[in-house]
């Protein structure tokens, strides 16, 4: 399973740069594992699963008890794909990355270039901001969400996304869908994509980690600029503040 592998990632990156955990914070909306080691320290994040079962609290010690523990508690596993963020937050550090002002801005202009009118565009979680801008400029787009269902405005129930990503050009995924383990199916019916890109805060790990998958592009932000006290605020917006990335694959 593609969490199973970047749990791998994520520990023999741990182990070659000597990370520990310095804290992790499960909120209404962020979650989030802070890293560090003598050199500097790294923060990544994820969505709160909160529609998605009980959250179970639990204490970890060490990223290695986070990302070797085998749960279907939605809290366990939104905490080990935020350390995996974290830890691919820390080489990101090291790389030279071009970084823009606006993930949703520069999202929209990679899809609108990539794009015709005619090209079916489906959503798998209901980016609204970006959604929207592409509507505007007259692509047909599908969303498929699990939170809230909108069929009069082409908001749909997620049960029915694998026909949809099967017949689409181009494929827009959440990161939060790496919590769980229906993204594993999805890519295996996006052969036809000619672009799948998974996108949001909770996909801040290093892109090369996603290789193979099926995935071709990565959009997320670098949260160097934000602060723990600022993701623990719980508000959406202030996150889009920090500078972002796109990486093709």
């Amino acid at each position: 399973m593609i969490l199973d592998e970047l749990k791998e990632k994520a520990l023999k990156s741990i182990e070659k740069n000597k990370l520990t955990l310095e804290s992790f914070h499960l909120g209404e909306l962020f979650t989030y594992v802070l890293v560090k080691n003598q050199n500097r320290s790294a923060k990544g994040v994820a969505l709160t699963p909160l529609n998605e079962g009980e959250l179970l609290e639990k204490d970890f010690n060490s990223l290695e008890e986070i990302l070797e523990e085998k749960s279907f508690n939605p809290a366990s596993r939104a905490i080990a794909l935020a350390a995996i963020n974290a830890v691919g937050q820390y080489e990101l550090q090291e790389q030279n990355l071009d970084l823009k002002k606006d993930l949703r801005e520069e999202g929209f202009k990679l899809i609108l270039k990539n794009s015709q009118e005619k090209d079916k565009i489906v959503f798998i979680g209901n980016l609204r901001p970006l959604v929207k801008k592409l509507r505007e400029n007259s692509r047909d787009v599908t969303v498929f969400c699990r939170m809230k269902v909108e069929p009069q405005n082409g908001v749909y129930n997620d049960i029915f996304e694998y026909e949809a990503v099967n017949n689409a050009d181009i494929v827009i995924i959440t990161g939060a869908a790496l919590i769980g383990s229906t993204i594993d199916a999805l890519l295996k019916f996006t052969s036809k994509a000619k672009m799948v890109m998974i996108s949001g805060f909770s996909v801040g790990l290093n892109p090369v980690w996603l290789k193979g998958t099926g995935i071709t592009h990565v959009a997320s932000l670098y949260l160097d600029d934000s602060s723990k006290e600022e993701i623990e605020k719980d508000e959406l917006e202030n996150i889009f503040e920090n500078r972002c990335y796109i990486q093709k694959i």
